[in-house]
């Protein structure tokens, strides 16, 4: 049987990803949401709609790999804890990417 901290852990970890799918999800809502407005402003606020909702995700992610690390290291919920963490660096990176490429030259 296992220990109620344990248990305890397990719950909050659920918790948080059950958090962290909601928002991963709003950024995609707003990503492929109407776009509004004229001239440049068109379809701004779905991107800053996106990153903002990201931002959440990433600080949820960032819990997430907090609270995985108290559990035993060959396990599969430790791994899991990791992903959305995982998701967020790779998001950083295209995002990254796509600057350094655009403040390149390249058309």
């Amino acid at each position: 049987m296992t220990a109620p901290a344990d248990d305890t852990r397990r719950l909050a970890l659920m918790a948080l990803l059950a958090l962290w799918v909601a928002a991963w999800g709003l950024s995609v809502m707003q990503l492929l949401a109407e776009p509004t407005g004229d001239g440049f402003t068109r379809g701004m606020n779905r991107m800053s709609g996106f990153l903002g909702w990201q931002g959440v995700a990433g600080m949820i992610a960032l819990s997430l790999w907090g609270v995985g690390r108290g559990f035993a290291k060959p396990s599969g919920i430790r791994r899991v804890s990791a992903v959305p963490l995982g998701l967020t660096l790779v998001l950083l990176l295209a995002l990254a990417g796509a600057a350094i490429w655009r403040l390149s030259g390249q058309p």
